[in-house]
């Protein structure tokens, strides 16, 4: 398992304390942060899509589509709000993946899968954006998880 962990560590830039952060200030320009505590990130908090993917995105909640209803623990929805809205503890909370796709005649679909009760509990907080490392993807990846419900509006 440590084989793992340290090949996830390596993989993710996190055995170097470093993870930028993009972030859109009022203006809409980008900014970058840099994360040193690596306290607050455990070597567990990345999954196999984005092992690899070291950037962590701000992304706006209202462009992220999540075809699969979630089941949800209230209690660890409640407890992730919570946390969350705690001024230091929200680093805390892990990013969320996206499946990031850009559509063949134009623009970008972002697609979320997992993360449910994060996603559940930025909503209810009513935050305007999300913590998320994009996993560039394609339309068959897209099919894996929806088959033949995916949207036909990417191809």
């Amino acid at each position: 398992m440590e084989f793992i962990s340290q090949f996830i560590r390596l993989a993710s830039g996190r055995a170097t304390g470093f993870i930028p952060i993009l972030q859109r200030n009022r203006f809409g320009i980008n900014q970058t942060q840099s994360l040193i505590d690596q306290q607050a990130y455990s070597t567990m908090d990345t999954t196999i899509h984005s092992a690899g993917i070291a950037e962590i995105h701000q992304v706006p909640m209202n462009v992220i589509q999540r075809p699969i209803p979630s089941v949800l623990d209230e209690k660890k929805v409640q407890s992730l709000m919570e946390t969350i809205k705690g001024e230091t503890s929200e680093d805390e909370v892990p990013p969320i993946d996206l499946l990031w796709i850009s559509g063949s005649e134009g623009g970008d679909y972002y697609f979320s899968f997992g993360g449910c009760h994060r996603f559940e509990a930025y909503k209810r907080l009513q935050k305007e954006t999300i913590k998320a490392k994009l996993v560039r993807s394609t339309l068959g990846d897209l099919y894996h998880y929806m088959g033949s419900s995916a949207p036909k509006y990417l191809a």
